[in-house]
């Protein structure tokens, strides 16, 4: 039996507790889905942590764009200990998939009529972005039965369809029908 999962929630609960975050989940499946439930917490206490201290330093002043552009490699350097095999596709395909995910909640339940049109719009831009970060991972990995580029293409030009559509739909000071 594996061990990684259970030694994740050992270290994610270590570091949380290290930010004075107290969560606990109501029921766990598994060692494999609590350390992803974990993960999720503590990522999402990072990227609060990130935001307020890019909020403080541009309050300084300061301009975050190039921290970001720097420090960026060395995230990405830690993220892809996790995975020895094509780490960039994988770290992308997760980002990507997550931020689909995000906008979707945002935006609302219903995806066909849904609460918010731009986050809708949004989604959808990310999801052809998900689509070909898929596909560039496929067609690195031609052959292979469990990826098939042609699938990941195929719905980022579905996605890009249906993007465009919900452009077209959209109206706003900035539209062409107020023009």
């Amino acid at each position: 039996m594996d061990d990684r999962p259970h030694l994740h929630i050992k270290q994610l609960k270590n570091a949380l507790k290290a930010l004075d975050i107290h969560w606990t989940p109501d029921t766990v499946q598994s060692d494999a889905v609590g350390a992803v439930m974990w993960a999720n917490v503590l990522m999402g206490a990072a990227e609060a942590h990130l935001i307020g201290a890019e909020m403080d330093a541009m309050e300084e002043g300061i301009d975050v764009e190039p921290l970001r552009e720097a420090f960026g490699p060395i995230r990405d350097e830690i993220v892809a200990t996790a995975s020895p095999v094509d780490p960039e596709s994988l770290l992308l395909a997760t980002r990507t998939s997550q931020l689909v995910s995000d906008l979707a909640r945002a935006a609302g339940p219903d995806e066909q009529n849904p609460d918010d049109q731009v986050l809708a719009a949004a989604r959808e831009a990310a999801a052809v972005a998900s689509s070909l970060v898929g596909y560039r991972a496929a067609v690195r990995k031609a052959g292979e039965p469990e990826l098939d580029p042609r699938e990941f293409f195929t719905l980022a030009v579905a996605m890009l369809g249906q993007l465009t559509k919900r452009l077209a739909g959209l109206t706003g000071p900035d539209s062409p029908e107020s023009s």
